[in-house]
């Protein structure tokens, strides 16, 4: 097997329970008067205790998302009284932001408990498994570190929680490890998450518009100036060339990129050399069957 190709099928798992989990989250997020962005940041609040949480602390977990986006939607939070705010800036979330946590878990869970895609066994063999990967990269040391898997194992539901729900967490822990691994990779060539979005955009199209890059990533929530900023950077290190608003990667950005991506793989399946490759084929098997057995829905 290519070792890849275990992260590609963790991945489709993921993208599979979306179409699921998305209009559960939306539905509450409505019923409380909340934004699902706003729901989502709610929920996972408690998980960085005893910190408080804040915007550079939601920036250090998604460098990619604009912490004035992050501040915004943690000050309508605490307008709603879902969290409390310490010194204007770090926030706790409130018995009215935990009883919303609780019910929107409970909806849920009741969902999940309401999809089998495997039988009954097989469930609890992929949910082992995938708790015996994400537990070795809980014990990963730096690089790449284990802070985001960390964080997310604190929103594991227990083992009376229904199976589909303790498959679901799992993956998102092998995901957040993703993230883990590359966060570490950028560490030594950019900082600026805004700007490492910029060249991935650029990877992948080649070349662009100024305008049209930032209209694609503006749900990020930075503004024209700021991706500008980001834009210029890129182009003082050499790795996008400009003519008048083109913007192009140049080859030292596309190799750039590429060991970052390299890096990111290495960080990733590195830990896993404790498992056999009979061990991991079988677990790449068992999802794959997961994914097949899911329902199709639309998102």
């Amino acid at each position: 097997m290519a070792i890849t190709d275990l992260y590609h099928a963790i991945e489709a798992a993921c993208f599979a329970l979306s179409p699921i989990l998305k209009p559960v989250v939306e539905k509450q997020s409505s019923a409380f008067g909340l934004t699902t962005q706003e729901m989502v940041l709610l929920c996972v609040a408690p998980i960085f205790e005893p910190e408080c949480v804040s915007a550079s602390l939601l920036n250090r977990r998604s460098p990619y998302t604009s912490p004035d986006l992050y501040r915004k939607a943690l000050e309508n939070l605490a307008n709603g009284g879902m969290l409390s705010s310490r010194d204007g800036v770090g926030f706790r979330v409130t018995e009215q932001g935990l009883e919303t946590i609780r019910k929107l878990n409970q909806s849920l869970q009741k969902t999940l408990a309401g999809i089998q895609p495997l039988p009954i066994t097989r469930m609890m063999d992929l949910a082992s498994r995938l708790k015996d990967l994400a537990d070795a990269y809980l014990e990963t040391p730096e690089p790449p570190g284990n802070w985001c898997i960390k964080h997310a194992r604190r929103l594991d539901p227990g083992r009376k929680a229904p199976m589909m729900a303790r498959v679901n967490q799992f993956l998102e822990e092998l995901i957040a490890f993703r993230d883990d691994a590359h966060l570490a990779a950028w560490q030594r060539y950019e900082e600026n998450g805004h700007a490492r979005e910029v060249l991935t955009y650029l990877w992948v199209e080649k070349q662009a518009v100024l305008g049209i890059i930032h209209q694609s990533l503006s749900y990020r929530g930075f503004s024209l100036e700021d991706t500008l900023s980001a834009a210029s950077e890129l182009i003082r290190k050499g790795w996008v060339s400009r003519e008048g608003d083109l913007l192009r990667i140049t080859p030292f950005g596309r190799e750039i990129r590429r060991t970052i991506e390299a890096t990111t793989d290495r960080y990733y399946f590195t830990p896993l050399i404790c498992f056999s490759t009979s061990d991991l084929e079988q677990t790449e098997e068992l999802i794959k069957e997961f994914r097949k057995g899911m329902p199709i829905m639309d998102i």
